[in-house]
């Protein structure tokens, strides 16, 4: 997981129990706070999963482009030990 990805979650994380805090000393009756409690534990929940499928996905992406140029970099040795083979074998024949 990404850097980027461990911020947003855990900005996410502490705005939903700093949310959760404040309702607690709020000055409201425990029915009304229990259905604002309900109501907005709904909606936090959907923005931290949110948060949390964008930083997979970032992970993901990035996995992508580190197997990408695993391969290109790869290729490009291969590439060279070819060409040095080729070098040394034309060498030993003209020696």
């Amino acid at each position: 997981m990404s850097n980027n990805s461990k911020i947003v979650i855990g900005m996410a994380t502490a705005a939903v129990v700093g949310a959760a805090i404040g309702l607690m000393f709020a000055p409201e009756k425990g029915t009304d706070l229990r259905k604002m409690v309900k109501k907005n534990a709904n909606s936090w929940a959907d923005e931290l999963l949110t948060a949390i499928q964008n930083g997979k996905d970032s992970a993901n992406q990035l996995a992508d482009d580190v197997q990408g140029k695993a391969k290109s970099w790869k290729n490009k040795a291969k590439e060279e030990i070819e060409d040095a083979v080729e070098v040394t074998d034309k060498h030993i024949r003209t020696a």
